[in-house]
C-alpha cells in the first residue's frame, strides 16, 4: 500500500464555504483520493497555511516550519502532494504570483532533499495548482478578502507552477479549473472537493 502525504491549507482541510465548519470525510478530496486509489493517505491540512510566509495574527501557519516534521513523522512516504499558495496572497502585503511560486519552490526543495531519517526514501512530489481565488461580494473573512489584484495574481499562478514542476522534475496537477464557491470565492463546495479527489485518483500521479 502506497503512503501519501497531502499537505495543504483550508482547501484540503475541507472548509465549508462561507463558514468555519468542515466537510465530512466522505467529501474531502484527500479522503476521496484514498478511497479510490487504495493508498494510505495522511491528510495534513491547516486553515490559513502559507508556503513560507508568516500570516500576521495567525500563528504557526508557515508551511516551511511544519513540512520537515511531517516528512519525518510520516516516513516512509511514497508521494507528497502539496496544494498551497492561496494564503500567501493574504499574508504578504501586495503579494504577487511570484511570492507564492518562490514559496512552493522552497517546499519542493525540502521534499526532494535526502531524508533526515537514515534509510528513508526520497518521496515523489506532486504540486497541485489550487482552485483560483476570485472576487465575491461581502466576503465573510476580513483576513481573506479577495481583491481584484489578488484574483489577477492567482490566475497567473497555475502556469507558473506547471513550469516549476517541469523544471524540477516532479508531478503536476492543475486544479484551477475547479470553480470556487460564491459564498467566499476561495473554498470548494462538497461536490467540488469530491470532484477534485476523483480527478486526482484518475490522474495516475502516485
Amino acid at each position: 500500500m502506497k503512503r501519501i502525504l497531502c499537505f495543504g491549507d483550508s482547501l484540503s482541510w475541507g472548509l465549508v464555504p462561507g463558514t468555519r465548519q468542515r466537510h465530512g470525510a466522505d467529501w474531502r478530496w484527500a479522503k476521496v483520493f484514498a478511497q479510490h486509489t487504495g493508498a494510505e493517505v495522511m491528510e495534513e491540512a491547516l486553515n490559513g497555511r502559507t508556503t513560507v510566509y508568516d500570516f500576521p495574527g495567525r500563528p504557526y501557519r508557515k508551511g516551511l516550519d511544519t513540512l520537515p516534521m511531517m516528512l519525518e513523522q510520516h516516513a516512509p512516504l511514497d508521494t507528497v502532494m502539496i496544494m498551497l499558495g492561496t494564503n500567501d496572497f493574504f499574508a504578504v502585503p501586495d503579494a504577487t504570483a511570484e511570492h507564492a511560486l518562490s514559496g512552493l519552490r522552497q517546499l519542493a526543495e525540502v521534499v526532494q532533499s535526502p531524508s533526515v531519517e537514515p534509510g528513508m526514501p526520497i518521496p515523489k512530489l506532486v504540486l497541485i495548482a489550487s482552485p483560483m481565488a476570485r472576487v465575491v461580494r461581502d466576503s465573510p473573512y476580513p483576513f481573506a478578502d479577495v481583491s481584484e489584484e489578488i484574483e489577477t495574481q492567482a490566475a497567473r499562478l497555475p502556469a507558473m507552477v506547471k513550469a516549476l514542476a517541469e523544471e524540477i522534475g516532479c508531478g503536476f496537477f492543475d486544479a484551477s479549473y475547479l470553480l470556487t464557491d460564491d459564498a467566499d470565492g476561495i473554498h470548494l463546495s462538497q461536490d467540488t472537493t469530491r470532484e477534485l479527489g476523483l480527478a486526482l485518483a484518475q490522474a495516475d500521479l502516485i
